[in-house]
């Protein structure tokens, strides 16, 4: 299930090398596949009761919101995501990590454990490095490095260490 719920960004990801990225109507077609299976891959995942990463969720949600944008014709929402770029994926993912961190049992961080206080600890560690990562993105929107490399290898690298250190504390009890 983990590459299921990567399945629409790699979609999105392939697709936009074969349009036009320099006109509006050029991201239509991506958005709205991408956004179709996005909203799929979510179903499924509560019909099965499976937890999603939440990094990707907000980056599945970011593509919905994009989808829905272009089939209910808000292009003021394709303007924002267009001056956003990668920031706005990311910003999709603070507010995933806002939601998460409030509400949900598995935190952030997306995991099950008895360990609750580890699990909201390392949860409010990766929503601070999530608006670390929106703000670099933001800042640094010309450079690719910096806007679009730095930030998500940060946040995926950073979410895979917690997740372990919960598990791994798990195990060892």
């Amino acid at each position: 299930m983990k590459l299921f719920e990567m399945l629409p960004f790699l979609i999105f990801i392939y697709y936009i090398r074969y349009i036009d990225i320099d006109t509006a109507q050029g991201w239509n077609l991506p958005f709205f596949i991408s956004g179709v299976v996005a909203f799929v891959v979510i179903l499924l995942f509560v019909v099965r009761k499976n937890i999603f990463n939440r990094l990707f969720l907000g980056i599945n949600l970011y593509l919905i919101s994009g989808a829905i944008a272009i089939v209910t014709h808000q292009w003021w929402l394709g303007r924002i995501y267009g001056k956003l770029n990668a920031s706005g994926v990311l910003a999709w993912i603070v507010v995933v990590g806002f939601v998460c961190l409030l509400f949900s049992p598995h935190g952030f961080i997306g995991v099950k454990s008895t360990d609750k206080q580890s699990i909201r600890k390392f949860s409010l560690f990766l929503f601070m490095i999530s608006i670390c990562a929106f703000s670099i993105s933001f800042v640094f929107q010309e450079n690719k490095i910096f806007s679009e490399f730095v930030p998500f290898t940060l946040l995926f690298f950073t979410q895979y260490i917690f997740q372990n250190i919960i598990t791994n504390a798990d195990s060892c009890k």
